[in-house]
């Protein structure tokens, strides 16, 4: 029976998804970027609250690198910027008894462990917290009186936008002419391959570890233009690559880090004087692309010293620590320059880091 009603069917609108979970390698969200900047003193304070002066082993290699700047005759005057619990302070006043050493970090623990060291005395150190991005180092230290300022796995922890800031603080204790010693991470090291795959890119090359710590990874050309741009000349500038492999693990492990030394200029030069070169004719300009290739051939740098990682990253690795004398048993070292990336899930993660 009809009841003379017309039945209109309406298509169907699609249901809407809402996107509960992020993407794969969405990168970090606004919310987490803006926390991590806002609350990075807490997270490096709880770093060492949990791993104390275990993390990192002494760095005895500085005399090796650099001993032609600290060997210098008379009384010099060190700013170790970033010093953590005082692996850079404390072998360096122990080789060379003429230095005074000012040591700062970010977080207030890691300059209380500075000061309960053992070998810690006010006559040779002087330890004081200090945010680099904003405080200024000239309330602790008087301007133009330091000598040389080494910056050892520190500049990464910064924010890209605010390392400029870091070196115009610098360079206002720094004396004319000094200069700063220069070692981070650098592009194309496994810890950053490792962070690829994974949701942790802040920014290009800047990336956030399991704890909350940060870390950016450094092009040379990056770093030319950083310290050029704030009053500093290249003096050197490396990438020291080296391979650790573990042959009964079947583990191998590609680190690759900036080794430099920047220099203050004068103050009568113009930062920007190095980016406008004179004209050149064209035979000049084909020496100088000639000798710039060959110069950049030399850019990248085996490096053949001791591979400087963290007592946790070996022992989990080796088995033993770096710092133990004797070499692990069934351990094979080997180092070459690694260009690939050979991955294991239980080797390294974002989180583990070497200084």
């Amino acid at each position: 029976m009809s009841s003379g009603l017309k039945i209109i069917e309406e298509p169907q609108k699609p249901i809407e998804k809402l996107q509960i979970y992020p993407t794969a390698n969405a990168g970090v969200s606004p919310f987490w970027r803006d926390k991590y900047e806002r609350d990075a003193k807490k997270y490096w304070d709880i770093f060492y609250k949990h791993h104390g002066d275990r993390f990192f082993k002494d760095r005895h290699y500085l005399d090796k690198e650099w001993n032609s700047y600290f060997s210098v005759s008379g009384k010099s005057v060190i700013l170790e910027v970033g010093c953590g619990a005082g692996n850079t302070i404390f072998p360096l006043i122990a080789t060379y008894p003429d230095i005074f050493v000012y040591a700062c970090d970010f977080s207030p623990r890691a300059v209380e462990l500075v000061k309960a060291h053992d070998e810690y005395t006010e006559t040779r150190v002087c330890a004081f917290a200090c945010d680099l991005t904003g405080d200024g180092l000239d309330k602790h230290i008087s301007p133009s009186s330091v000598d040389i300022v080494t910056m050892i796995f520190v500049l990464s922890a910064v924010s890209p936008e605010k390392m400029s800031s870091v070196l115009q603080n610098i360079r206002k204790v720094l004396k004319p002419n000094g200069c700063i010693l220069f070692r981070d991470y650098a592009v194309g090291d496994l810890a950053q391959e490792r962070f690829s795959g994974k949701d942790q890119r802040i920014s290009e090359n800047f990336y956030v570890r399991g704890d909350g710590t940060r870390a950016f990874y450094f092009s040379n050309e990056f770093l030319e233009t950083l310290f050029s741009e704030q009053g500093f000349e290249v003096e050197e500038l490396d990438v020291c690559c080296k391979q650790v492999e573990n042959r009964s693990r079947e583990l191998v492990m590609n680190r690759r880090w900036v080794q430099a030394t920047f220099r203050r200029t004068n103050g009568n030069k113009n930062p920007c004087d190095s980016l406008t070169p004179a004209k050149l004719d064209k035979s000049e300009q084909q020496d100088s692309i000639q000798s710039k290739s060959e110069e950049q051939e030399r850019k990248e740098i085996i490096d053949y010293t001791d591979i400087d990682i963290s007592d946790g990253l070996a022992m989990e690795m080796f088995g033993a620590s770096p710092s133990s004398h004797e070499e692990p048993k069934h351990c094979f070292w080997k180092t070459g320059v690694g260009i690939g990336l050979w991955l294991h899930r239980n080797l390294l993660d974002g989180s583990c880091q070497i200084s």
